[in-house]
């Protein structure tokens, strides 16, 4: 599926909920020939607005052979050495310093984007402009992608989320593409797995942006099925919803599916992809058994970069409505999110 590269760096900054941020690094508005050259950009104006700020720094830990005291004497050390006789000695203590994490990061990203094939020439002597002033920080070539998760922003660092978000996709796609050697980003929407994933996490994000009737998140569904034991129990799997939006007065489920395709072919006819119709029905049947005074509605949702589908339907037995629509993501972004919106409303 290809998807528009302004559109696919809209559903990205809303799949990582960092909307404030990205308007501060203004680029949507400036067209780009690669999401490489996108994020690069952003990239770019993000450790160019970083860098006018003051990079982070913390204290961090230094030993030093020294002349004077500073910090704590490594005695052990010094004496194993035979530093003392000359006046010096081993210390350790702790220096400000703007070698920390979150930088490392920071720059090993500049530098993957840097070697990259195929980004533009005018982005690449920008980059190299900003990564010669990062000469204090060391390089980390492809850092083990853990360390994302122990990096804890605080308020004077609050400005580094949008930058790490980026940064992060930088160190994904390099192992995803060191082996094989292609191109930065080349086949980033052809992993259908991870757009799946962003597909999901957009929606979710866009709808409690962008509307203040419901409150939108996700929730587990509990199995309708009598007592059994603990080991038949585990082998049920998990009916946990993609975006659930509530009201006091209805539900509306939302079943995000990132397929080519949202019809499929069955004896020369297109139909709906029954098992995707049967998981969303079976998800509001189960919604409805645990709150059976509040009418629960579902909606499958599958984006298309061509035509729309848009059908609801109306169960007799239950009263449930089912819609099955598609969202057009090679539109202008404004008719995406008026689309989105208008997806709520059911005539």
């Amino acid at each position: 599926m290809s998807i528009p590269v302004q559109n696919l760096y809209h559903l990205l900054t809303y799949a990582w909920d960092q909307l404030d941020e990205a308007d501060e690094v203004a680029v949507a508005a400036e067209p780009a020939d690669s999401l490489l050259d996108l994020l690069a950009r952003v990239l770019v104006q993000g450790t160019t607005h970083v860098l006018k700020r003051g990079l982070a720094r913390d204290y961090v830990p230094k030993t030093e052979l020294t002349g004077r005291l500073r910090g704590k004497l490594l005695l052990s050390e010094s004496v194993r050495q035979r530093t003392l006789p000359q006046a010096r000695g081993w210390c350790a203590f702790d220096e400000l310093s703007h070698d920390v994490p979150v930088n490392r990061l920071l720059k090993s990203a500049l530098h993957h984007l840097l070697t990259a094939p195929g980004l533009a020439r005018p982005l690449r002597q920008e980059i190299r402009a900003l990564y010669v002033r990062l000469a204090d920080v060391a390089l980390v070539p492809v850092p083990d992608l853990r360390a994302y998760e122990q990096v804890v922003l605080h308020r004077p660092t609050a400005h580094y989320r949008l930058l790490l978000s980026i940064c992060r996709l930088v160190h994904e796609e390099v192992l995803l593409t060191q082996e094989s050697g292609e191109q930065l980003f080349r086949h980033f929407t052809g992993n259908e797995k991870r757009m799946a994933a962003l597909f999901e996490r957009f929606v979710r994000n866009f709808y409690r942006r962008r509307q203040q009737t419901y409150r939108v998140g996700a929730e587990t569904l509990a199995w309708a099925v009598a007592p059994a034991t603990a080991a038949a129990q585990a082998l049920l799997p998990a009916m946990r919803t993609d975006v659930t939006l509530t009201t006091a007065a209805h539900k509306l489920i939302v079943d995000c599916k990132y397929y080519r395709k949202a019809l499929k072919p069955h004896y020369n006819q297109e139909k709906i992809i029954a098992a995707h119709l049967y998981q969303l029905y079976a998800y509001v049947q189960h919604a409805q058994r645990q709150e059976p005074t509040r009418p629960v509605d579902g909606l499958l949702l599958y984006p298309v970069v061509n035509g729309q589908l848009r059908h609801s339907y109306q169960l007799l037995d239950t009263a449930h409505r089912l819609r099955v629509a598609t969202i057009d993501l090679n539109q202008s972004w404004q008719v995406v999110e008026a689309e989105l919106l208008s997806l709520l409303t059911w005539k």
